[in-house]
């Protein structure tokens, strides 16, 4: 059965219901950061590692699971793709990028203790880079929206179940009403870029774009 037909229905619930735990690998323990040394050194799925996207190392995960990372402390989250292995100190679950740890706000302390999910909820359906097609936008909903005149860019990745995820956590972690995902091609590669829609340049916006730069989406933008 082609299960794309079904992609709207199972998304209507997005984002309230992709981080079920349900059906999902979760464990707590200690997360890291990557120092930064390694940057642009390879991963252990060959890829280069770069501080400024959201990727994580883990000893036992298949490459390219997303997992959701809670920090205890504070309660706030980060979704990030596994393409490393490690950490190599017993003590601790995950490594993260220094971008990851500053959605999570752990940069100041180095060590903090989290929660682990493991993401399944899009594995039910036929959702590969394919799905979307070239310049179509989605919103969280999984409805087919059009980009206005003006919005936020935040982030972009090759992988569409980051891109989905990702932008389901940045609508709850910022209480904001809706996230799109544009796919777009980019020579041989297709990404999937994320938008914040805006009505209108307004001062709120620019205080969102500042906090999401804190928060290690070191190239959001307005564009209009």
């Amino acid at each position: 059965m082609n299960l794309k037909r079904f992609f709207p229905a199972l998304l209507f619930f997005a984002p309230f219901f992709l981080f079920s735990q349900s059906d999902s690998f979760t464990t707590t323990g200690k997360a890291s950061f990557y120092d930064d040394k390694f940057q642009g050194r390879e991963t252990s799925n060959g890829e280069e590692y770069d501080q400024d996207d959201f990727t994580a190392a883990h000893r036992t995960l298949p490459f390219h699971s997303i997992v959701h990372v809670t920090n205890k402390q504070n309660n706030k989250s980060v979704v990030v793709r596994i393409n490393d292995r490690g950490p190599f100190k017993k003590s601790r679950i995950i490594d993260l990028t220094r971008s990851a740890a500053k959605k999570l706000d752990m940069i100041p302390y180095g060590v903090v203790p989290v929660k682990i999910q493991t993401l399944t909820f899009l594995d039910r359906i036929d959702l590969t880079d394919s799905t979307l097609k070239e310049n179509e936008v989605w919103d969280c909903f999984s409805q087919k929206v059009e980009l206005p005149d003006s919005a936020i860019f935040v982030w972009q990745t090759e992988s569409v179940k980051h891109a989905f995820y990702m932008a389901s956590d940045i609508l709850l972690s910022y209480k904001l009403s809706n996230v799109y995902v544009k796919s777009i091609r980019t020579g041989n590669e297709r990404k999937f870029k994320i938008f914040i829609p805006l009505p209108q340049v307004t001062t709120d916006a620019l205080t969102l774009i500042r906090t999401l730069k804190k928060d290690g989406f070191r190239y959001t933008k307005l564009i209009h």
